[in-house]
């Protein structure tokens, strides 16, 4: 790279030869320079150790001439606009996203630059997985093993590091009668690990009883927690009622949102937890309790104490062990556990056959940052079982706001949350190091970071944000739909006002009617 160069990009890079060399020999994606007649210039160790190509079998030749490579790099060549999180699989088993940038001098396209993330590993992570929780299902195994008695925490599915930890803290305080605080993210299964520990404690043999503070109207939680006498005010039972707490004499009472409860009701269950009895409504005998307390919230109570909305007391006498469940975007090994199990469940429902899932479905799925947790991968399994006629679940199955996660031709995705040098302070990415000697070294390496900002800074989508499409492209399209507009732009990708913009600015007037 040190010889005299006769472009102004190469020239600019040259510029910057020591640094240059060592930055994108180090970082770990695959890097690839084309010039503007799509001569590769230049191809990092990355690239070398993911193709098992040379440099010298590929430097100095036409990309053109790797057409298994060269489709990206083509399309940004001739269309000047950028592509990005594109998902190709270049040769059987190999799987990347690519990033690819057009290097302008002056406006004009005189090379381009590609940095491709192998994602090899997590879709085959995905089909190894699914594979043998396949093979543990057909011979009637859970997750945890087999035996004659269930298994209580055979409903939790993982073998992540995060969820062990979890599953271990619950098997510890499970067999005392302590109470215990559950918390964690909306659908992250909270109260199956109530339920797990209410099995495997000493009340196992005694009822548990849900009840949600964020259910019931608080006038009428009173009642529902404590049950009434008859009479006790109009509309009453004749009978008066029995409260939940009551109901689960002698075995747990599960508290469900407990960060809801009015401060009224925190006062209340704050003195049956401290004197162990309680009135019911309009009762004048004291009922003695025996229970043992769980409770679970996904808000935060500790600010909710500061902010002077819930009883610190409350929150200590509830919070003797706290056990946090992790959200699913912190366990993503278990995913593929959980979508075949899903997959099954769903198949026997609906009598349908299990279906393969596309290698870009599989990689969307652990790609999602899944704000609703399992319960949403629970929802979004059972889309593609229902909509999968052809036996395998593909990308446009996937809800709208998933397939923006990856874009097949070109769309911009939209943010999904991915580890940085903070949580992997050994690893060093094309990004963080452009952006560290930017500032310093000056514009020389602007090219490489707008190429590197696109691998890994969260995307900036938008509706209606799309790739440039060429004028063969277009014309491609209507031939094959017979100039129907409607499906022409369904075949692009792209909305069919978009398509008429194209065919005015390419002057395509035998279409434009």
């Amino acid at each position: 790279m040190g010889e005299t160069l006769d472009s102004p990009w190469r020239w600019t890079m040259a510029r910057q030869d020591p640094l240059l060399t060592v930055l994108l020999e180090t970082v770990e994606e695959a890097v690839t320079v084309v010039d503007a007649q799509g001569m590769v210039r230049y191809w990092n160790l990355a690239a070398q150790r993911l193709y098992k190509i040379q440099p010298q079998e590929i430097v100095g030749k036409s990309i053109y001439d790797f057409p298994w490579k060269s489709l990206m790099i083509q399309q940004v060549l001739q269309d000047g606009v950028p592509v990005r999180h594109v998902y190709h699989e270049p040769r059987p088993n190999v799987h990347v996203l690519i990033n690819t940038s057009p290097i302008l001098n002056d406006g004009k396209v005189v090379g381009a630059i590609s940095t491709e993330q192998d994602v090899s590993h997590i879709v085959q992570l995905g089909h190894g997985l699914m594979q043998s929780s396949s093979v543990a299902g057909h011979a009637g195994l859970d997750a945890h093993g087999g035996g004659d008695v269930p298994d209580p925490w055979s409903a939790i599915w993982g073998h992540s590091e995060t969820l062990q930890a979890a599953m271990g803290t619950a098997e510890r305080v499970a067999v005392t009668d302590a109470t215990v605080l559950i918390t964690g993210e909306s659908g992250v299964g909270k109260e199956l690990f109530a339920h797990a520990i209410h099995q495997v404690s000493p009340r196992a043999r005694g009822p548990f009883i849900a009840i949600n503070c964020g259910a019931i109207p608080a006038p009428l939680f009173e009642s529902e927690l404590f049950g009434y006498e008859a009479g006790a005010f109009t509309g009453a039972d004749r009978k008066g009622k029995q409260g939940k707490l009551d109901l689960a004499k002698g075995g747990t009472l599960f508290l469900d949102e407990v960060g809801e409860l009015s401060a009224d009701m925190q006062v209340k269950l704050l003195r049956v937890l401290e004197e162990g009895s309680f009135y019911p409504v309009g009762g004048l005998r004291l009922v003695a309790t025996d229970v043992r307390i769980i409770a679970a919230t996904n808000q935060d109570l500790k600010g909710l104490v500061t902010d002077n909305a819930f009883r610190k007391d409350l929150f200590y006498r509830l919070n003797v062990v706290n056990l946090h469940i992790p959200p699913l975007r912190r366990r993503v090994e278990d995913i593929p556990l959980l979508v075949q199990r899903y997959l099954q469940e769903f198949a026997m429902k609906y009598d349908r056959l299990l279906p393969e899932i596309d290698p870009q479905v599989m990689l969307v799925l652990m790609r999602y940052d899944w704000p609703g947790n399992v319960r949403q991968l629970r929802n979004t399994v059972q889309r593609l079982v229902i909509l999968s006629h052809s036996g395998q679940a593909r990308v446009e199955h996937l809800p709208d706001d998933m397939r923006q996660v990856l874009s097949l031709d070109g769309v911009e995705p939209a943010p999904a949350e991915t580890a940085g040098p903070a949580d992997n302070p050994g690893s060093t990415t094309l990004a963080g190091s452009v952006r560290e000697v930017n500032g310093t070294y000056g514009a020389g390496v602007e090219v490489a970071a707008r190429s590197a900002r696109m691998a890994t800074d969260p995307p900036m989508w938008q509706p209606g944000n799309v790739r440039s499409v060429s004028l063969q492209q277009v014309q491609a399209a209507l031939e094959r739909t017979y100039g129907n507009k409607a499906a022409a732009a369904k075949v692009l990708g792209i909305s069919r006002g978009t398509l008429y913009n194209y065919l005015h600015r390419y002057q395509l007037k035998d279409w434009d009617s």
